[in-house]
């Protein structure tokens, strides 16, 4: 609403114009308070919002690995090692399993080429 007297902006709740002091003909003094639909979900009760994406109900058990740092987990196998006991000592058990996963199948195919290597070079030495 605007203000009959100066033309700026006014509320309901307002019983004057707050730059000129003009009376509010629409003033009501008990505004009903707002309506909560589908997609607002109120105020948190006791900082635990009924919203799954609310940022008081993070669960660190299920925070993802980190893209990049998972790469390095696979190419060095070490940096998984570190990173995912690191995770698991901060109970997120989720990246620290896939760090340690990616770590161990880097470890894997690294020891898979090194035997492959051994038995072959056998196999061209006879």
């Amino acid at each position: 609403m605007y203000c009959s007297n100066c033309g700026s902006i006014m509320d309901d709740r307002q019983a004057f114009c707050p730059f000129c002091s003009t009376p509010n003909p629409n003033y009501r003094q008990n505004v009903p308070p707002p309506q909560y639909g589908p997609y607002n979900y109120g105020p948190p009760q006791f900082y635990r919002d009924v919203s799954p994406y609310s940022p008081y109900n993070v669960n660190p058990e299920n925070e993802p690995a980190e893209t990049p740092l998972l790469v390095f987990s696979a190419i060095e196998p070490i940096i998984g090692l570190i990173a995912g006991i690191a995770s698991l000592s901060r109970h997120e058990k989720r990246a620290g399993r896939a760090y340690l996963l990616a770590a161990g199948i880097s470890f894997g195919v690294r020891v898979l080429i090194v035997i492959m290597y051994v038995v072959f070079s056998v196999l061209l030495i006879s």
